[in-house]
């Protein structure tokens, strides 16, 4: 079963709209479901952290949400979701995330030749480093580069201590910055793939394939 946790400002409908069109069935995580291993939670999100975090701790998920992904089953965080699975973020100082990945959030670098917010599509390039997921973003093996774009709408970058979590970037000025990450059981995205038409689905679709990551 797939399980969404529904922010009261988070990407719900964009992310609801994908599930109808792909007969996915899901339901709304409450504190009273029972996650299995074989379930899959998505974690989305838009706006600040401290109000990301203090949904999850007042709904009492953020145990739950722990659990889960001790217990082998599968997360997926998206924008700002992507961002609470680390342990902080300069947004808000001095609130714990998830900590579920090491690492934390800081701002996209000023640059003249980059404008932040970071507002619309980008192709994805290849991480340095090797990731068991890399190959779900379709990179050209001349290029580098996705052979899609996706949207994105952030000021802030996921920066991880361990940067072989690393699945995929977008190019800065100063050079390239994370757009995905994945280890194990937990996947991240910074930018929206529910937004991004019909090669943003189709990412999706390997995303939350049935077989688990390595």
């Amino acid at each position: 079963m797939i399980y969404i946790v529904n922010f009261p400002f988070c990407n719900f409908f964009s992310l609801e709209r994908y599930l109808r069109v792909r007969n996915k069935p899901y339901q709304i995580l409450g504190l009273a479901d029972q996650l299995s291993s074989s379930d899959h939670v998505i974690l989305p999100g838009v706006g600040t952290y401290e109000q990301a975090m203090a949904y999850l701790s007042g709904q009492h998920l953020v145990p739950a949400l722990q659990a889960h992904v001790d217990n082998g089953g599968r997360l997926l965080g998206i924008c700002l979701g992507m961002q609470l699975l680390f342990g902080f973020s300069q947004e808000s100082p001095g609130v714990q995330g998830l900590s579920l990945l090491s690492g934390g959030c800081v701002p996209i670098p000023t640059d003249p030749g980059f404008r932040v917010p970071h507002i619309g599509w980008n192709q994805l390039v290849a991480p340095t480093g090797e990731n068991s997921q890399s190959c779900l973003y379709d990179f050209s093996a001349s290029s580098g580069c996705s052979r899609s774009d996706y949207y994105f709408v952030h000021s802030y970058v996921v920066k991880p201590t361990n940067s072989s979590v690393i699945s995929s970037c977008f190019q800065h000025p100063c050079g390239p910055l994370c757009a995905s990450v994945a280890y194990q059981n937990i996947t991240g995205v910074q930018f929206h793939p529910e937004k991004s038409g019909l090669d943003g689905y189709a990412l999706l679709d390997r995303l939350l394939a049935d077989n688990k990551p390595a």
